[in-house]
């Protein structure tokens, strides 16, 4: 009798367990901020959609988000809109967005899809190489080695890491973070 009881009381437990998991992320957010130290971030060259190189040094004295995507990635794409207007609204005031695109499909892939979507910011394709300065970025958002993408960082004017973030951003994230540095 006792026995089937606490079987009983597991099965409720996981039941419970299971139903607070699935309504748990329906209101929080999509995305997880990670620890980042102040250290600079890393130089960099990436070709844009024509195959012109961009630097990080095109940005020198700006607040830069720098997001790690691709074009199959649905968190990246639910994304991409509030990345967008953003960077409009904000980018006067010394603020860019950086799209690094993953897709191995490369420019092919990607610049129909920029285009469809009408994305004013400049979006760049991440290399392997490149994807490593920032810490293994994958291309493949299930692989063992590495985070989820969008994988996104936010670089101060001074050049150096404010946050480091693994999934889709939100409006009110972005505000949190960005707007206190653009008011230094």
């Amino acid at each position: 009798m006792r026995s089937d009881r606490s079987k009983w009381l597991v099965v409720v437990a996981l039941a419970v367990a299971l139903g607070w998991l699935s309504t748990r992320g329906t209101g929080g957010p999509s995305f997880m901020r990670l620890p980042v130290g102040p250290m600079p971030a890393p130089a960099w060259t990436m070709p844009d959609l024509d195959g012109r190189a961009v630097a990080s040094t095109n940005f020198a004295g700006k607040v830069v988000l720098l997001n790690f995507w691709a074009t199959w990635c649905p968190p990246c794409i639910r994304e991409l809109p509030e990345l967008d207007a953003f960077h409009a609204a904000h980018e006067a005031e010394g603020f860019a967005v950086i799209g690094a695109a993953v897709d191995e499909g490369g420019a092919a892939a990607v610049k129909p899809f920029v285009e469809r979507r009408k994305l004013g910011y400049p979006v760049v394709l991440a290399s392997t190489e490149t994807q490593g300065l920032f810490g293994g970025v994958p291309m493949d958002p299930t692989g063992p080695a590495g985070f989820p993408l969008p994988t996104t960082f936010i670089i101060g004017r001074d050049g150096r890491f404010v946050a480091r973030y693994v999934g889709a951003l939100t409006q009110a994230e972005l505000d949190k973070v960005v707007l206190p540095l653009l008011r230094r």
